[in-house]
């Protein structure tokens, strides 16, 4: 799933990125909180790098393109961290707003599999839906959901710490 969503939320500049940055790093924390393997943690390090590297030239407007390879890498790259965390399930709330795609995923799935019709109103993936009826620009919609995935995540962090 981590690779599809991922893969749904690289429909603005600079989106699917900077959430990715921002799962890794919290990863890499938790990683950092139950010392885990010290390689590994620097792989994740050094992933978040190139993401940032790539962030440079992909600041609205974008000079330089992803696309789904680079996109399906990040969701492989944080599903490989989270599992070798050994917290599988802190996915779901350090990766919440990258499950913006997941919507669309569920939407349709419902509708083909169980004929549930849910969120009738809402375009998927959820980025969309916030640019063209909210009418967010694409940095007001990349800040946004940044700031909601920062403080999930660090409310996740300071859980663990309890």
């Amino acid at each position: 799933t981590s690779v599809n969503v991922t893969n749904c939320s690289d429909g603005v500049d600079g989106l699917s990125g900077t959430l990715s940055i921002i799962t890794i790093m919290s990863i890499y924390i938790v990683d950092r909180m139950k010392d885990v393997n010290e390689t590994y943690s620097f792989l994740i390090l050094l992933f978040a790098v190139c993401i940032l590297g790539y962030l440079w030239y992909n600041a609205t407007p974008s000079k330089l393109m992803m696309g789904d390879a680079g996109s399906r890498a990040m969701g492989l790259f944080i599903s490989i961290a989270i599992l070798k965390s050994g917290c599988p399930f802190l996915f779901i709330p350090l990766a919440l707003v990258i499950l913006d795609g997941g919507l669309g995923l569920l939407k349709v799935s419902l509708l083909r599999f169980l004929k549930i019709h849910i969120l009738k109103n809402v375009r998927t993936p959820l980025h969309d839906h916030v640019r063209k009826v909210w009418d967010w620009s694409n940095t007001q919609t990349v800040f946004r959901f940044a700031i909601i995935q920062i403080i999930l995540s660090l409310a996740v962090i300071y859980a663990m710490q309890l």
